[in-house]
Formats: C-alpha cells, sequence, structure tokens
C-alpha cells in the first residue's frame, strides 16, 4: 500500500544549509510574537513555525523547544480535528484550508475555526491569519496566526 504525503504548493525562500534560514523582514516579526500576551505565532513563507506566544504554545500543547526546531504547521504534533461529534482527524484537502496555510496560498487575510486535541481534549479556535510583506517582494515571506479559544478551557 503506497502512502500519500500531503504536498501544498507556497511560494517560500530556500532554506539555509541547516534548513532553519529566517528571512530577515521575518526578525522583528519574530520579537513580537515571542513577547506577546496573546496566543500567536509566526510562520515562514514554507510553513514552519519560527516563533510562538507563550500563551499559544499553552494551549497547543508545545513545549518551549517548538521555535528551535522550528517544524512545520501541520508536521509540528497537533492533531487537527473535524467538528463531527465522532471528531475525526481532518484530511490532507481539509488541512490545507486551515488559515494559517491559506493565508500563504491567497496573500490574503484568512479565518476559519480550527478543532484539535490536546491532552484528551478537545479545543476549538477562532483562527485568524494574515500574509506578512517585504516590499518590493510581492509574495508573503511569512504569516502571523491569532488563535482565540472558543467555549470552556
Amino acid at each position: 500500500m503506497t502512502q500519500l504525503e500531503l504536498v501544498i504548493p507556497l511560494r517560500g525562500t530556500d532554506p539555509g544549509p541547516d534548513g532553519t534560514r529566517l528571512d530577515p523582514a521575518l526578525s522583528t516579526w519574530r520579537a513580537a510574537v515571542t513577547a506577546s500576551a496573546d496566543a500567536c505565532l509566526l510562520l515562514a513563507a514554507d510553513t514552519r513555525i519560527v516563533a510562538v506566544s507563550r500563551a499559544a504554545r499553552q494551549v497547543l500543547g508545545f513545549g518551549p523547544e517548538v521555535a528551535f526546531a522550528m517544524p512545520r504547521f501541520l508536521d509540528a504534533g497537533i492533531r487537527f480535528l473535524d467538528f463531527t461529534a465522532g471528531a475525526h482527524p481532518l484530511v490532507d484537502s481539509e488541512l490545507a484550508r486551515l488559515a494559517p496555510v491559506q493565508a500563504l496560498q491567497t496573500d490574503g487575510l484568512e479565518r476559519s475555526l480550527m478543532r484539535i486535541e490536546h491532552r484528551g481534549v478537545h479545543r476549538t479556535f477562532d483562527v485568524t491569519a494574515s500574509p506578512l510583506h517585504s516590499p518590493p517582494r510581492l509574495d508573503a515571506v511569512g504569516s502571523l496566526v491569532f488563535l482565540n479559544p472558543i467555549g470552556p478551557t
């Protein structure tokens, strides 16, 4: 049986030799996200998580090492669920429609609901993602993502 891999076409910069080069245009955003009291994270153009606020780490179940490891958003260990009573894992086509990924694909402000499983509890978030630009480049260099929990925490 062949296993399929989700491939989402993005307009990303090539990573450095160690795979972790950060676009210089994201440096200021990285500092702002890290210091933020809001649940937010910063994605590079290739969907790597390059900064996470403390509040976002808590609600998503990340350890402090996530900003150093810089995993791709969809590969960071988050279990994304659908909104059915059975709470089934999202299929690839549904993962591609999550606001953080869509903002990088469309270069536009995106908003969606996102349901995850964290420590055996299902959590729902209202997610807003904004692409970040660095003129004169036209493509997004990253995405700023805000997570607003809905319901009990």
